[in-house]
């Protein structure tokens, strides 16, 4: 079977140097010879599905392990953007707006009591009388709070479920991750490891 159509062949040469292997290495790792690799990658050959498969098992087994060696702290943002429950919404709006940020932790005291997003701000519509109410009316739960150590892999599972995470350190808030956070690992490439 060809997957010509199925499969943007010129990702896997994208894909590859993205996790710094050579084309060698890929293809002692997946058992295939390094001149098929070649041809694949500049589109002289329609490679069979196994070729293929054996392939991408291999880069997202590479991917895999690089992620495990990655901790919630390598990738957070460390300033954190927030507001406490008694500021009005406006304030939460204008910080999104401001810095371009999608979701803020809401604090009370200093301590995370619960979030506030651009999705709860338009799905609760009805209920926002006026910007001038306070965040508390219509924050959501709080973001998971984890150890800096973590791994990326649980952050990841974590931001599936939830817009973000917070971490922290000695009882006190140290970064955020969010999918953004997860996309510069991505563009980076895991050039830095």
């Amino acid at each position: 079977m060809v997957l010509e159509n199925l499969w943007d062949l010129e990702s896997i040469a994208k894909l590859r140097k993205m996790l710094g292997l050579t084309q060698r290495e890929l293809a002692r790792m997946s058992g295939l010879s390094q001149s098929l690799i070649s041809k694949i990658e500049r589109g002289q050959v329609n490679p069979s599905y196994e070729a293929v498969r054996r392939i991408l098992q291999t880069l997202e087994m590479i991917r895999a392990e690089k992620d495990a060696k990655l901790l919630a702290k390598d990738i957070c943002t460390k300033d954190v953007i927030c507001v406490e429950v008694s500021d009005p919404l406006s304030k939460a709006i204008n910080l999104m707006r401001k810095h371009g940020i999608s979701q803020l932790p809401v604090l009370k005291n200093g301590r995370p009591v619960g979030s506030i997003s651009e999705s709860t701000i338009v799905r609760k519509l009805e209920k926002v009388r006026s910007t001038e109410i306070p965040v508390n009316e219509i924050m959501d739960e709080v973001f998971p709070i984890i150890p800096e150590e973590v791994s990326l892999n649980t952050v990841r599972q974590l931001l599936q479920e939830y817009p973000a995470v917070l971490l922290q350190r000695d009882g006190r808030i140290t970064g955020i991750v969010t999918k953004a956070d997860l996309f510069k690992v991505l563009e980076s490439g895991a050039k830095e490891l």
